[in-house]
């Protein structure tokens, strides 16, 4: 007998983005969300192979214990 169960997890991901020197945390917070977020190939988002994969509902900003947008300005040569 085969059975199948729907199984939940938690996703996050990292998007870049650009903004001005000087933005507002809302602004940044804002330019955020209209980043490209990830996508799934065909493969990964297809039953055919016994199993899919949904990225369902909308993205967030993760805020940190303050309440603040967790975001992160990237200095030139590569350092965060």
């Amino acid at each position: 007998m085969k059975y199948r169960a729907v199984m939940i997890q938690t996703a996050s991901c990292v998007v870049e983005f650009e903004a001005p020197a000087d933005a507002t945390p809302e602004q940044l917070e804002e330019a955020a969300l209209e980043a490209e977020t990830p996508t799934l190939c065909w493969q990964c988002a297809s039953s055919e192979h016994n199993q899919s994969l949904n990225i369902d509902g909308e993205w967030n900003v993760f805020r940190d214990g303050d309440g603040k947008p967790e975001i992160h300005r990237d200095e030139p040569g590569g350092a965060a």
